[in-house]
């Protein structure tokens, strides 16, 4: 199922189309396997079949989740524009809007926890809060925002779950997101990455 994904993914990312033209992550693809990867990895099963089904539904109808993404970060980071194009995005119900605040509210909390324990993480990543956006800086919080906003409300209520069950569990989500990703550059873990990078 993450391949599956992934492949869908990769073919969304670059379709996805600019109007400052094809925009420079688009050619690192590998960076993006690796991101996708790290997240998809830690999901369970049947997040994965609920997600994998929005995508597949999304490209049986010719709708590009990513496009949405990106434009959906836009309210934020580029307002002006987002309000020329906000009537084309689908609707988001109230029950939706609920989950994707609960949601974000869980993974930033996750983040500026790991980011205060591997400092070297918050050196090389987005800044974390939406009041950091700017036109060239986008934030983890306003990027979650804007991912988890295309998701479906079976995935968001799966996520929501699954996401709660671990705060229960006392368990950062985060943190297994990164231990994956920095195998993926050749660290062993997130310490000897810490390590590493610590200059």
């Amino acid at each position: 199922m993450i391949e599956a994904i992934y492949a869908i993914e990769l073919d969304m990312f670059e379709n996805v189309h600019n109007s400052n033209g094809r925009a420079l992550c688009q050619s690192e693809t590998n960076t993006f396997r690796i991101n996708r990867l790290s997240y998809l990895q830690t999901w369970p099963d049947e997040l994965l079949a609920s997600y994998l089904y929005d995508l597949e539904n999304a490209k049986t109808l010719g709708f590009n989740l990513m496009s949405e993404k990106y434009a959906r970060m836009m309210e934020s980071t580029h307002p002006e524009n987002y309000e020329e194009i906000k009537e084309f995005l689908p609707d988001m119900t109230d029950e939706r809007k609920q989950l994707v605040n609960e949601l974000t509210g869980i993974l930033l909390d996750w983040e500026k926890e790991i980011f205060g324990r591997y400092p070297f993480l918050a050196r090389r990543g987005r800044p974390l809060s939406a009041q950091q956006d700017s036109a060239a800086f986008t934030s983890f919080e306003t990027y979650t925002r804007g991912e988890l906003s295309t998701y479906s409300l079976n995935t968001l209520d799966i996520y929501c779950n699954y996401c709660h069950a671990l705060v229960r569990q006392g368990i950062n989500g985060s943190e297994a997101i990164y231990e994956n990703m920095v195998r993926m550059y050749g660290c062993a873990s997130l310490k000897e990455a810490a390590d590493r990078y610590r200059a």
